[in-house]
């Protein structure tokens, strides 16, 4: 995830569907994120890295605008299989 070329806070919206195995709320999306930008994240329920995800981001500054339940429609694994819970978890935080 090298953001080395995208200017802080260049970004006023970031925008992830199912982030595996690296932090969503890292340093570097952070520092490209703007000041009210918001960052949207998709996933599944059973998708390790988005545990904790709401205490992280507050930790982190951001403040969580919204959080809502979504069919899991055209989305499957990274090894093409369905994803196994029927809906995913979409949120939305804001730099404050």
């Amino acid at each position: 995830n090298d953001l080395s070329n995208i200017a802080t806070g260049s970004q006023n919206k970031i925008i992830m569907e199912n982030p595996y195995k690296y932090d969503p709320l890292g340093s570097e999306i952070l520092r490209v994120l703007s000041n009210n930008g918001t960052i949207t994240i998709k996933g599944s329920i059973s998708n390790g890295t988005l545990k904790n995800l709401e205490k992280i981001a507050s930790d982190r500054g951001l403040i969580l605008i919204n959080k809502t339940k979504v069919p899991n429609t055209g989305y499957t694994q990274t090894n093409g299989k369905p994803i196994g819970s029927s809906e995913l978890i979409k949120y939305i935080f804001k730099k404050k």
